[in-house]
Formats: structure tokens, C-alpha cells, sequence
């Protein structure tokens, strides 16, 4: 064998290692799975969920896209209503704490989906417990509402709109649902 077929060779070699390699990391990161909506939000939920303990981030901030925004309707200190809004990556920087410290799971159990070509809305009902570390034992309920973009192959968060059950704001019986497994 010449020296330049052993160099084209060893080129080709390593083009497929390489290749093999991006092919693991892209599937270890869940990239593939995200050609369906289901699969964005099992994803989510399963990157959320566990014991206390860290958190796959990376594989949280593989899920949005650039530009998105998460938001949160809770009840502020004179028990009125209050919006606040962040990045994922300021997402993660407020409550990776708390996941260290505490258990934390949730899972969805009912849905109702809207799509127009590239453009999804889902209205998300969520059940989850939380605490067992350091806070207390907490069970509640709530809906994510999301917004999802379909570009370039695959599904990205776009927006995350949440709030849980209060006592002045029981769950409709409409998106009670029956719980999906």
C-alpha cells in the first residue's frame, strides 16, 4: 500500500470515529428523540424528576430553543397573583439548589394539543412531590403550558407557562384528564 492510500486510509478511519462518536453523543443527549413533541416532554420531565441530587443540564438546555422564555404565575407576599419570567439558563441557576437538596417528581397526566405546520401549543397538566430533603414533603398539581417550534428536524421548547392549583384556583374538570402512563 502507497503512503497516500495509507493516508486516505487512516483519514477514513478516523472520519468514522469521529462520526461514531457525534452519532453516541447526539443520542446520549437525546438529540434523535426530539423529532416528536411526546418525546421533548417525556424528556423534560425525566431531566426534572429524581432524588435529590444533580441535574442533567445539559441535556435540559439541548430541549429549548435559543430564544425561549419560561414563566411562573404565583402568589406573592399580599396573596395576589405575580408573573415572573427567566431563561432556562436562569432557570437552572435558581433551582439547582433546590434539586441537590430535595426529591422532586413530576409527570404528566393529561394533554390537549393544538398544531398549525410548525407551531404547537400544548396545554400540559402536571401532577408532582416534592421535598424529603430539606423542606417537607409537598403534592400538588398544575399546568405547564407550552409552546413548541419545529425547525431545523426536530421540536424545541419555545415557551413554558406554569402554575400550580391553589385553594382559589382548583383544577377545571377539563383538564383533570385520566392519568397517562
Amino acid at each position: 500500500m502507497s503512503m497516500i492510500q495509507e493516508k486516505i486510509k487512516n483519514t477514513k478511519s478516523l472520519f468514522i470515529a469521529a462520526l461514531f462518536v457525534l452519532t453516541l453523543q447526539s443520542v446520549s443527549y437525546g438529540q434523535r428523540s426530539f423529532e416528536s413533541p411526546d418525546s421533548l416532554i417525556l424528556c423534560l420531565h425525566k431531566v426534572l424528576s429524581g432524588p435529590a441530587g444533580a441535574r442533567n443540564w445539559e441535556l435540559y438546555r439541548s430541549l429549548f430553543h435559543e430564544k425561549a422564555i419560561l414563566g411562573v404565575v404565583r402568589i406573592d407576599a399580599q396573596g395576589h397573583p405575580s408573573y415572573s419570567s427567566s431563561t432556562p439558563e436562569e432557570y437552572i441557576k435558581r433551582t439547582d439548589e433546590f434539586f441537590r437538596t430535595n426529591n422532586f417528581y413530576v409527570e404528566e397526566t393529561h394533554r390537549i394539543t393544538e398544531r398549525f405546520g410548525d407551531i404547537m401549543s400544548l396545554f400540559s397538566t402536571y401532577k408532582f412531590r416534592a421535598g424529603g430533603g430539606v423542606k417537607a414533603q409537598q403534592n400538588g398539581k398544575g399546568i405547564n403550558s407550552f409552546q413548541l417550534i419545529h425547525d431545523a428536524g426536530r421540536w424545541w421548547i419555545i415557551s413554558i407557562q406554569y402554575t400550580n392549583e391553589r385553594a382559589d384556583l382548583p383544577m377545571p374538570k377539563q383538564y383533570e384528564g385520566v392519568d397517562m402512563k
